[in-house]
């Protein structure tokens, strides 16, 4: 029996999108058996657009790595650096609104899942001038748990002062936005060291040179990066998925085909801003570059 390729091509997106989860759900157990990562992520796979986390490109990060499922969101936490490497979330309207109800509640904490000699804890911070940066928000949290795993250190870097209580704010909000604009949206926000000389609190974690925050609309199938230097200067970049692979070594989307990953969706810096090209879905990917994608994804996994 043959399969005609053009016409699952002009299928409705809802119906493409309905058969990725179903695909997906196939799938993804079988890249789970290939990946100790994957089975420390299998009770959080929905945080993640098709249920595929983010794939170092470069080896060399993966060095004391551990997988966490929070309530909430995921995170690829170093025992190298003590901070998470990146922080995965879904967000749709229903769980922002939720979250709209809840009132701020710190409760910094050190992470109990981690061994003690990988955990950051909340000496390092202390009078060090840098703030306790959050990578999945606590302004994105629709429960009092998922609320106290956010203050969890496992989700904290280091954070410039300006960058963090001003452009990283506004990012967040921009972020949640989208997420009411368009109905939900895929996020993963992390840490890169491209410095030659990194900086470390206490001499023990290490202080990160830039922070990003990718984000995916499901709804128009585009991606875009925020991507800023951890500094006073409140400089901040729009790039691709693919160009941030080029930087911090990291896949932060697998899942999405290489057109979507090529192109910079020009994400708002401010809630309610609109980009000229926001309201215009682009032209949908052939469906089965997408179905491939996940196969070829598989399958060098079962070569590694």
């Amino acid at each position: 029996m043959t399969v005609d390729m053009i016409s699952l091509g002009k299928l409705p997106y809802s119906f493409k999108r309905n058969l990725l989860v179903a695909v997906t759900a196939v799938l993804v157990p079988i890249a789970a058996i290939t990946s100790t990562q994957a089975n420390d992520f299998s009770q959080c796979s929905h945080s993640f657009y098709g249920g595929i986390y983010p794939e170092f490109i470069n080896n060399k990060l993966k060095n004391k790595t551990q997988a966490l499922c929070m309530d909430g969101f995921a995170v690829m936490y170093s025992g190298v650096s003590r901070t998470p490497m990146w922080s995965a979330e879904y967000l749709d309207r229903t769980r922002l609104q939720q979250a709209k109800q809840i009132d701020r509640e710190d409760s910094f904490h050190e992470e109990s899942k981690l061994p003690k000699s990988m955990r950051a804890s909340l000496s390092d911070y202390s009078g060090s001038g840098y703030d306790r940066g959050h990578l999945s928000p606590n302004g994105d949290m629709a429960t009092r748990s998922q609320q106290y795993d956010s203050f969890s250190l496992a989700n904290i870097a280091p954070q410039s002062p300006r960058n963090n209580r001003y452009i990283w704010r506004n990012i967040e909000s921009a972020t949640r936005y989208l997420a009411q604009q368009y109905g939900e949206v895929y996020t993963v926000t992390g840490v890169a060291f491209t410095d030659k000389k990194t900086k470390q609190l206490a001499n023990r974690v290490l202080v990160p040179s830039h922070f990003f925050k990718a984000v995916y609309i499901p709804a128009i199938n585009q991606a875009g990066v925020y991507y800023a230097p951890n500094d006073e200067s409140e400089r901040i970049d729009i790039i691709s998925v693919d160009e941030l692979a080029d930087r911090i070594g990291i896949d932060v989307l697998p899942v999405l085909d290489s057109e979507t990953k090529a192109q910079a969706f020009e994400l708002p810096l401010k809630a309610g801003e609109h980009s000229e090209t926001s309201e215009t879905p682009v032209e949908e990917p052939d469906w089965m570059l997408l179905v491939w994608a996940i196969i070829e994804w598989i399958l060098a996994q079962l070569k590694a």
